[in-house]
């Protein structure tokens, strides 16, 4: 059972980046402060989608389990789907993934605004 979390982003002051806020609901009034993102842990995919308050268009993910060997290959990057959703598989056992958002302006592609680096951790019990 997939665990969602949305996030709402927009332009940092720079230009250059995505500031985002994450929320339990797409209208973004059940806040989830800070970068760690706690998931169920027999949730099997954490899916960030884009919430209502988000300025920028989430198009995909890059993703790397904290403490293994860095490197980019499919296995790591994952698209947005056509709801501008994006779903980052999540072993039965708990671990922690670094998450890099990767954001652009809605309709016409001016620029890409990648995210700061939220930690996805799947510790939390199972509902």
């Amino acid at each position: 059972m997939a665990h969602t979390i949305y996030v709402h982003g927009k332009r940092s002051a720079d230009g250059n980046f995505a500031d985002c806020t994450y929320s339990k609901d797409w209208e973004g009034h059940e806040g989830i402060p800070g970068q760690e993102l706690h998931i169920p842990v027999g949730a099997g995919e954490c899916v960030f989608a884009q919430g209502e308050l988000s300025e920028l268009q989430l198009i995909g993910a890059t993703f790397k389990t904290i403490g293994s060997v860095a490197g980019m290959n499919a296995s790591n990057f994952a698209p947005a789907d056509d709801e501008y959703a994006v779903h980052i598989p999540m072993p039965a056992y708990t671990i922690t993934k670094g998450v890099v958002l990767l954001f652009s302006t809605t309709g016409t592609v001016e620029n890409l605004y990648p995210s700061s680096d939220p930690q996805v951790i799947n510790d939390q019990p199972t509902c």
